[in-house]
């Protein structure tokens, strides 16, 4: 028996700035199917994503809902027509409660029309425990939030509304294990519901996993439409990036030299308790850790960002005197930060301006002229070498671009400073095969230059991949090391969730 087409795209067309980003897409979604959608970082899948989320009109094509025509001109449009959309970065108030965000759209209000909180409350705590965090309490401000947490809030405020059609972009990047395994079974359950899902994920092993159906986008066409069991993800890889990737982890020949930074006795809050650690000139340095082990709020107050209650960090064998963000910058270390969004872009600005952001002391003369040729060559190198895509430099500005050319954004402003430390925040978090590949040649050639580097992921393998040696963190304390001649993932992850016993 053949199934419902839930959803239908013919011929949808889209251009910015004059340029063409989707060449007449056909798509169909079929009711009660969880549909795969890959490829690489601005090959079209979150500009689809929006047309489909009344976030952009098409400039040409139709689409049509269980067979009637639909053309939405904003969100609200796709909210009432019962489609979700999960963005990749988060769509939520900071400043207000995980209640409120949740019920947002509908306060709930008694006759006289005053917002019923404590009932908000109540309902915001089923749901949190309905998603297995009810050790969080509604009323919280999202901002004081990890990232999990935040991104779990996103999807429960998607599935309060009941949708028809929810649109998953990149949904993983921030959820821990316990999290993730979470979320499949929910999506799962949706499915059995009759709910149609679309998935975006650069995570081809959960999009096996899960979906039902894979199309491929290549450069603003569906190259490809396969059931999961008619395909593979070597075939996969190809038709996303035209060619085949033989290896996904390059190798650089280097040399790692003596200790250049170092963290001595570092506490911060509960978070960060008493580390020590070093890295050498040329190294690698993994840092791996479950969800609130500390890692995050360790890289922040190593760049100053936050403030340490007790430790030091030392260069070059000498310590920091002041423990701030322009301070490291002047001493050539970088932060890529895990929060592009709030901490790494100026959204409403240029890709050109965000590219020069760190290094605009360095072309601007006594006067505070700056000088336009060096920023040109500053920037035509950096988009070239990190295969940014972009239409226009001076005009398009940084939101409008795909989340994995957003990140690009903030490594090459950071690269464009040479540092000499580079502090990596979940680098590669919403980001292709092929561009990872870029990204880890490029960290490999800063090694190479003997830059010292501390990167922290969620993806093991990734760290196994590309690091020399790897640190452990488990409840604010580094638990465990390994060598890259003894990295082993069950190791690794026993000192995550275990620790050290010997140092207890």
């Amino acid at each position: 028996m053949e199934q419902s087409i839930t959803l239908k795209l013919s011929n949808i067309k889209k251009s910015f700035y004059q340029v063409e980003v989707l060449h007449g897409i056909n798509l169909e979604i079929q009711k009660g199917e969880i549909h795969g959608l890959v490829g690489e970082n601005g090959a079209g899948k979150s500009t689809l994503m929006n047309v489909i989320g009344g976030v952009f009109p098409p400039d040409s094509g139709t689409m049509e809902i269980n067979g009637n025509a639909y053309k939405p001109v904003t969100p609200m449009d796709a909210q009432n027509t019962k489609i979700a959309f999960i963005h990749q970065e988060l769509n939520l108030f900071s400043n207000l409660t995980i209640a409120e965000n949740l019920f947002i759209d509908n306060l709930p209000t008694n006759r006289f029309g005053s917002v019923q909180y404590r009932r908000m409350r109540s309902e915001a705590k089923k749901y949190l425990k309905s998603f297995n965090i009810s050790n969080v309490n509604p009323s919280s401000y999202v901002e004081d939030l990890s990232m999990g947490v935040k991104q779990s809030v996103e999807i429960i405020k998607a599935l309060i509304k009941a949708p028809d059609i929810i649109l998953f972009d990149e949904p993983t990047t921030s959820l821990s294990i316990k999290e993730k395994t979470q979320l499949f079974a929910i999506i799962r359950e949706l499915k059995q519901n009759g709910i149609s899902i679309i998935y975006i994920s650069h995570i081809l092993e959960d999009v096996f996993d899960l979906c039902d159906r894979i199309s491929v986008m290549r450069d603003g066409y569906v190259v490809s439409t396969k059931k999961k069991d008619q395909t593979g993800k070597d075939e996969t890889v190809r038709l996303m990036v035209g060619r085949k990737l033989d290896n996904i982890y390059p190798t650089i020949e280097k040399t790692v030299g003596d200790v250049i930074f170092s963290g001595e006795h570092i506490f911060v809050g509960k978070a960060v308790r008493d580390v020590s650690f070093q890295v050498r000139a040329g190294e690698i340095v993994g840092v791996f850790g479950l969800m609130g082990a500390g890692r995050t709020e360790l890289m922040r107050a190593l760049f100053g960002v936050d403030g340490m209650d007790a430790g030091r960090v030392l260069l070059n064998g000498k310590p920091l005197e002041k423990q701030t963000p322009q301070n490291a910058i002047a001493h050539n270390i970088a932060f890529i930060t895990e929060d592009r969004h709030r901490e790494g872009l100026l959204l409403s600005k240029p890709v050109e301006d965000n590219i020069i952001l760190v290094t605009l002391h360095s072309i601007t003369n006594a006067l505070g002229m700056v000088n336009h040729a060096k920023v040109d060559m500053h920037t035509d190198q950096a988009i070239k070498d990190l295969k940014i895509k972009v239409a226009n430099k001076r005009l398009q500005m940084a939101s409008n671009l795909s989340g994995g050319n957003q990140q690009k954004v903030v490594i090459a402003k950071w690269l464009l400073n040479h540092p000499k430390v580079l502090i990596m925040d979940e680098p590669t978090r919403g980001i292709d095969v092929a561009s990872k590949y870029e990204i880890y040649t490029i960290i490999q050639t800063l090694a190479q230059s003997g830059s010292a580097i501390l990167f922290v992921s969620s993806e093991m393998e990734e760290l196994m991949g590309i690091c020399d040696r790897i640190l452990i963190m488990n409840n604010g304390r580094i638990r465990g090391e390994v060598d890259h001649a003894a990295f082993d993932q069950q190791t690794i992850m026993n000192y995550a969730l275990i620790g050290d016993q010997s140092h207890e």
